[in-house]
């Protein structure tokens, strides 16, 4: 009896990051969120350019270079709307976000603030207890301190110093639930294994395609969030080496 065998047999799960991206498909309206970015973020007078990105919702619909791009995107308009602190980014979150995706994050955000505002309290508290009640200036300014950090709400405290590392801890966790498991040993495994080149791809297009997933995409990733995860030089040739036909190599 004869047995048809599927092309993609023995490699049926889909690459996280495939070699060559899918096309972009067109989004509806609703699915987008548009900002006027600065050219020069420290200049609100300049040239504004409009910047529009996708809306994460944290469904299945959605793949890890959508979620990876997200971020990238958070990160660009960061930078162009000149938010540099937390409470800021967090109340830019709201917007850039919805469903699963904003509820993770905000859960993260308010599980990493409340000690963080607790800390600040009892730093200014014992301000007040070490000091020596001989400056009555500056008992009344200690005293204030203490009002002001026991005035401060979960969202508020994003604005003191740390705010910023609680939202980039915030959105790595959020990453981190969103992608699937072991993204990054199976993204490595994936470009050493079995990212051949196209037919249709020239050479250096498929580098191109390489350098991008290593130097853009694998950084954002779980567990490090950093270059030091990136692949080496040598792992690079190695990986074009392999997908090239071996009469090229």
């Amino acid at each position: 009896m004869k047995v048809s065998v599927p092309k993609d047999f023995g490699n049926n799960r889909k690459a996280i990051l495939p070699l060559v991206p899918e096309p972009t498909t067109v989004l509806k309206k609703e699915d987008l969120a548009q900002v006027d970015l600065l050219s020069d973020p420290t200049d609100p007078n300049l040239t504004k350019v409009k910047f529009s990105l996708k809306i994460l919702k944290g469904r299945n619909g959605e793949t890890a270079r959508d979620v990876i791009q997200w971020f990238m995107n958070m990160e660009r308009a960061f930078a162009g709307l000149n938010s540099n602190n937390g409470q800021l980014r967090y109340q830019m979150i709201q917007q850039f976000a919805v469903g699963s995706a904003l509820s993770g994050f905000n859960h993260n955000a308010q599980v990493l603030a409340a000690p963080a505002r607790a800390t600040l309290i009892a730093t200014a508290q014992a301000a007040v207890t070490a000091d020596d009640g001989t400056n009555a200036a500056r008992r009344t300014t200690l005293n204030a301190q203490v009002a002001a950090m026991q005035a401060l709400t979960n969202e508020t405290v994003l604005a003191q110093n740390g705010g910023l590392a609680i939202i980039t801890t915030a959105l790595n966790g959020m990453m981190t639930i969103l992608l699937p498991n072991k993204t990054l040993q199976r993204v490595k495994r994936y470009l050493r294994r079995e990212a051949r080149k196209p037919v249709d791809v020239p050479v250096r297009e498929c580098l191109m395609h390489i350098i991008c997933i290593n130097t853009q995409e694998i950084p954002r990733l779980p567990p490090n969030f950093n270059n030091a995860q990136s692949l080496g030089d040598d792992e690079i040739i190695d990986i074009l080496l392999f997908g090239t036909p071996k009469s090229w190599q």
